[in-house]
């Protein structure tokens, strides 16, 4: 895992110094570092010895530092020399190089896999990363010019500016109102969208968005047999684009981690010549959250080699140490598990780490699915889905005001929200100010008619995984592997949303397309549980008040909205349920960032 940087100046050359220090600035992306001067832009790349994944070339006037992995190399080898560019190396940097000559500005459209790549003729510069968001970019513009780098320290580090925490960001993040053009917590530091390219000269800098996944949304028209069809090719195109032959299958007995164990088993046995391990974490002494008795019926079915082991780590491990390496407090996301799970794979001699992550996103968002069938006019599709709706004793009422809800205009309900909307939120803690969440609420909501839509499409648009992911690929970084999630690859992702909605959601069941396609390649009590494992006990087994008390309580930080004499009366009580344990948490993470200071 390694790391990229560059520095465009505007009335001088750029100095190599600047990127060396930006580089310098997170070691753990590798110290092997190698820079680029051309025209007025200096690029950087540092590598790790055992695993280097940047590189550098220029050829033509342009130059081009690169990071991360091209998944469809040859099928752009292939394209190139029908536009007339024969013999093109199939190496990322070389295909970049090419391809910009010969797509210019929607060639990154056309790649697949986790990468990020800056671009420079010298006076200008352009800079992109994937379309998900698996690899960062973060910038920053001011009078000298425009610096981009892999970690927002890095920008920190090249332009010479104070390293300080924007309280404006630690706000959206706390109240999750986030989203994919959301600063760093880091003032004076920009993330540079998923799917965007930004283009910087002497006018400034210009983004634009380069994947328009919305003009896909319903436009497939496929018969059952040939829907069925076209998943197992993109399913086994998806997996075997991810398989190193180090490869372990992080392995659940939800749905999301066997369908890839279905595919990627076989393919990994062509790979290898050997079964497709699995890891799999168990809980023995808490039966309502261990999965084990499906783990083991998927592994006995697909004939996987199974590692397990316990879960234990420590929520508030190195709280401190992870925000400063992360730049910021991370949202939902609990830094020590991942570790954990990855230090257990890397002593188990893997490097790659296959997982189910991202299902949810690409076949489960069906909320607004009735009003998005009433605006569309789709009175077959609408009848089916309240026949159903009916079978599993939906009341007439209740369908009848999802129906109408169609007519609903957004503002009516942004201002009863604002208004009243903080007496039916039970799901936030009695410590926080509902009037504030109310608010963050009363923003986001968009019209119903347009709503379903805008849950297809969020995740490639909005904020989607981005700062997780962010978090995760550094935890990955320092752990000496790599994830991958191939329901997360695009090509798939695109036939989902191309799928009219009766078609995707054919029955108000969780993931009912899913359990269809995948009938007869993963054991039925798989598929037919109707269950979903809550992990809450072993949120609470290792949960710690003494950790809150020191971070919530001990500290001269405040943080608006959360009222503080009723947090310490709670914690004293020690009477948190799972929801005060993640708000508290998320709140523990602003206070450790804010700590640094």
């Amino acid at each position: 895992m390694s790391a990229i940087a560059a520095v465009l100046n505007r009335g001088e050359p750029a100095e190599v110094k600047s990127v060396r220090a930006m580089l310098a600035a997170a070691p753990h992306r590798g110290t092997d570092i190698e820079v680029l001067s051309h025209g007025r832009c200096v690029l950087g790349i540092c590598n790790q010895k055992e695993w280097p994944e940047s590189a550098l070339a220029s050829e033509a006037g342009v130059a081009v530092a690169f990071t991360g992995t091209i998944d469809n190399c040859d099928s752009l080898v292939e394209e190139l020399e029908r536009r007339g560019l024969p013999n093109t190396p199939p190496i990322p940097v070389q295909l970049l190089l090419a391809g910009f000559r010969v797509f210019g500005e929607e060639f990154p459209n056309r790649l697949r896999g986790t990468f990020a790549a800056i671009l420079t003729d010298g006076a200008r510069l352009w800079a992109f990363r994937d379309h998900v968001g698996f690899r960062t970019l973060f910038f920053r513009e001011d009078a000298r010019g425009c610096y981009l780098a892999t970690e927002a320290k890095q920008i920190v580090a090249g332009a010479g500016i104070p390293r300080e925490p924007d309280y404006d960001v630690l706000k959206r993040i706390f109240y999750k109102d986030y989203d994919d053009s959301t600063p760093s917590a880091l003032k004076g530091v920009r993330r540079l969208p998923k799917a965007m390219l930004l283009a910087a000269g002497d006018n400034g800098i210009v983004l634009r968005r380069y994947w328009q996944p919305e003009a896909l949304l319903e436009s497939a028209r496929l018969s059952e047999e040939d829907v069925r069809g076209r998943f197992a090719e993109l399913m086994t195109q998806a997996v075997a684009r991810t398989l190193t032959g180090q490869d372990v299958l992080s392995l659940s007995g939800g749905i999301d981690s066997p369908a890839i164990a279905a595919f990627a088993a076989p393919e990994y046995l062509k790979l290898t010549g050997n079964p497709l391990p699995a890891l799999s974490f168990v809980f023995p002494h808490l039966p309502s959250v261990d999965e084990r008795p499906y783990i083991e019926m998927i592994v006995n079915s697909l004939g996987l080699e199974l590692h397990t082991y316990e879960k234990r780590a420590d929520p508030f491990d190195r709280l401190r140490e992870w925000v400063d390496i992360l730049d910021g407090p991370v949202p939902h996301l609990w830094i020590p598990d991942g570790e954990e799970h990855y230090r257990v794979a890397k002593r188990l001699g893997f490097r790659t780490i296959l997982t189910g992550e991202a299902a949810e996103f690409v076949v489960e968002m069906r909320p607004f699915i009735l009003p998005h069938l009433v605006a569309q006019r789709r009175w077959k599709a609408l009848g089916e889905q309240i026949r159903v709706l009916r079978a599993k004793r939906r009341s007439w009422k209740y369908l009848g005001w999802k129906v109408a809800s169609t007519f609903l205009p957004g503002f009516v309900e942004a201002t009863y929200t604002r208004v009243l909307g903080h007496r039916r939120l039970s799901r936030i803690p009695d410590w926080l100010d509902p009037r504030v969440i109310s608010e963050v609420k009363a923003r986001q909501i968009v019209p119903v008619r347009h709503r379903w839509k805008d849950n297809q499409l969020r995740r490639f648009t909005g904020p989607g995984l981005s700062i997780e992911l962010e978090a995760d690929e550094i935890c990955q970084v320092l752990c000496g592997v790599q994830k991958r999630m191939p329901w997360a690859d695009v090509d798939l992702w695109e036939f989902f949303l191309s799928l009219p909605a009766e078609v995707k959601y054919p029955y108000p069941h969780r993931k009912a397309i899913v359990r269809g396609l995948l009938r007869g390649k993963v054991p039925d009590p798989v598929l037919d549980r109707q269950d979903k494992t809550f992990y809450d006990d072993s949120v609470k087994e290792r949960f710690r008040y003494d950790e809150l008390r020191y971070w919530l309580l001990e500290k001269r930080h405040r943080f608006d909205g959360v009222n503080y004499k009723r947090l310490a009366k709670r914690i004293e009580d020690e009477s948190f349920d799972t929801v005060d344990i993640l708000w508290s948490i998320d709140l523990a993470k602003i206070h450790a960032f804010l700590d640094l200071w």
